[in-house]
C-alpha cells in the first residue's frame, strides 16, 4: 500500500463519484478504478460499493476514511515542517542597534528551533515591505506600522521604547540630563528622513503639538551617523533610540524626556500566508517578551 492509494481512496470517497475523483487526480477514470480494486485487494474488503453511476461508502470503507485522513494530515504536517527545518528564516531589520537589542531572544527562538538558520538582511524601511511582498523576507522588523500595513501584513507590536534627546555638548542644554518636551519649544530640530524611517517625523509633531509648540525643522538625516555629525557641529537638537548612545557619538550628549515625552512602537510584519506552522508568530511572541532597554544617561 502507498500513500497514492490513500490519496485515490479519499478523492472518491469525497465526492462519491469514479469520473469526478479522476479528474481531480489528473488520472483517468479506467486507471483510478484499478487503484480502488488494488487497494481493496489488499486489504481484504470492499470499500466502495458501486451502483452503476452511484457509489457509496461501505461500513469498512467509513472507518478507513476517517483513519487515511489522519494519516494524509500527519503526513503533510511532517512535510511542512521537514521543509521549513532545511530553510532559512530571512529576518529584514533596518539597523543592527535593533538585533542587538533582541539578541537575546533571537538566541532563545534558535534554540527553540534549531533546525531552522536564522539569517538577517539590513534593508532601507520601503526594502523592507518590498521585501516581505516578494517573498525575498520571511520576517521584518520595523518601526511604526499604518492601517494598510496591518491589514496586508500579519503584525505585532513588540516594543515601546522612550526616546533621548541628543545635543551637541555645547549646547547650553547639554549639562541637563532631563528635560521636558516643552523645554525644547524655541528648539532647532534635525528630524529623520521620512523615506529612511517613516513615521519619525509625525511623532515628533504630534508630541510638540501636546506640549503646545510646533517644532523648528532645519533639516532631516537618513541615518545616526550624520546626525550625531549635524548635532555635535551646530545648537540643533535631535531625538534618537536609547539604544543609540551603544554607537560613537564623540561631541554629543543625552537627555531623556520627562513623561509625556517622545515614545517609538517598534513592530514585527510577516506575510499572512508564510507562517503555516505558526513559527513566525512564535518569533514575534518571543521578541515582544524581550526586556525593553531603558534610557542610561
Amino acid at each position: 500500500m502507498e500513500l497514492r492509494h490513500l490519496r485515490y481512496f479519499v478523492a472518491v470517497a469525497e465526492t462519491l463519484h469514479f469520473s469526478r475523483a479522476a479528474t481531480r487526480l489528473h488520472l483517468t477514470q479506467p486507471a483510478l478504478s484499478r487503484q480502488i480494486r488494488d487497494l481493496e485487494t489488499e486489504l481484504g474488503t470492499p470499500l466502495l460499493l458501486r451502483h452503476g453511476t452511484v457509489t457509496s461508502l461501505t461500513p469498512a470503507g467509513s472507518a478507513f476514511l476517517v483513519r487515511t485522513r489522519e494519516i494524509l494530515a500527519a503526513v503533510d504536517r511532517a512535510t511542512a515542517e521537514a521543509r521549513t527545518a532545511g530553510r532559512q528564516l530571512r529576518i529584514g531589520h533596518y539597523g543592527t542597534l535593533w538585533l542587538d537589542h533582541f539578541a537575546p531572544a533571537l538566541r532563545t527562538y534558535a534554540r527553540r528551533f534549531p533546525g531552522r538558520a536564522l539569517h538577517t538582511e539590513e534593508r532601507t524601511a520601503a526594502g523592507l515591505i518590498d521585501g516581505l511582498r516578494r517573498g525575498e523576507l520571511d520576517f521584518a522588523l520595523l518601526g511604526t506600522v499604518d492601517a494598510a500595513l496591518k491589514h496586508e501584513f500579519a503584525t505585532r507590536r513588540l516594543v515601546e521604547l522612550p526616546l533621548l534627546i541628543a545635543l551637541g555638548a555645547a549646547n547650553p542644554l547639554a549639562k541637563r540630563r532631563r528635560l521636558a518636551l516643552a523645554d525644547l519649544a524655541s528648539a532647532e530640530w534635525i528630524a529623520w528622513d521620512e523615506a529612511a524611517f517613516p513615521g519619525r517625523a509625525a511623532l515628533l509633531e504630534r508630541a510638540a503639538a501636546t506640549a503646545g509648540f510646533r517644532p523648528r525643522v532645519v533639516g532631516s538625516v537618513d541615518g545616526v551617523a550624520s546626525m550625531f555629525l549635524r548635532v555635535s557641529t551646530s545648537d540643533a537638537i535631535s531625538y534618537v533610540l536609547p539604544m543609540s548612545q551603544k554607537l560613537p557619538h564623540a561631541g554629543v550628549v543625552f537627555a531623556a524626556l520627562k513623561e509625556p515625552g517622545l515614545v517609538l512602537a517598534m513592530h514585527a510584519a510577516w506575510r499572512r500566508d508564510g507562517d503555516p506552522d505558526g513559527r513566525l508568530a512564535a518569533l514575534a511572541a518571543q521578541l515582544a517578551g524581550a526586556a525593553p532597554s531603558r534610557p542610561r544617561v
